[in-house]
């Protein structure tokens, strides 16, 4: 056994706990269910199983996370077959049986190809549409017609910096 200690300090005996909390004891708080999350009735015996009750607001929760009770569905009833009085196992010896015995034939799987190449329908192209020109600012229109000779920074009040055009050489400094 490892000692073990609370955090103040305090022997605990892990071994001693959970020997004594089984799965037919009643759990902490005030859900009445034991360990498995099985509802108990009076006396502790079990009122309803807990997949019992998941599946049961899963019914009548249609918006939950999810719609179903189980990805799997229901809980099979098993099947027995007549010969053995067992239940029906399926292996991959029964799928493979299964794909013998079926009666698709090649003609229907033929049938089927080209029913899907039928629908198949070429990709289509998107239309990209034209851009629209651009109207430029009037602050980047130049005096007169005349292009600029080159750009510079400007720092504004609030930190910023802004290209500028300049048209003269005395303006580039």
């Amino acid at each position: 056994m490892v000692n073990r200690r609370t955090n103040r300090g305090q022997p605990i005996d892990m071994d001693a706990l959970r020997a004594a909390s089984s799965v037919k004891s009643r759990a902490l708080g005030n859900m009445g269910v034991n360990a498995k999350g099985d509802e108990l009735g009076t006396g502790g015996e079990v009122v309803k199983k807990k997949e019992d009750r998941v599946r049961e607001y899963y019914k009548n929760n249609p918006k939950s996370s999810t719609a179903k009770a189980s990805l799997k569905g229901e809980t099979p009833k098993n099947k027995i077959t007549a010969d053995t009085g067992s239940p029906e196992v399926k292996t991959a010896k029964t799928a493979a049986e299964n794909v013998r015995t079926s009666t698709v034939t090649p003609a229907d799987v033929e049938q089927r190809t080209q029913q899907i190449k039928e629908e198949m329908v070429a990709p289509i192209e998107p239309e990209i549409a034209p851009i629209p020109p651009v109207d430029e600012p009037e602050e980047f229109d130049a005096p007169d017609g005349v292009e600029p000779l080159g750009y510079k920074e400007v720092e504004l009040p609030n930190g910023d910096i802004e290209m500028v055009p300049y048209y003269r050489e005395e303006d580039k400094d």
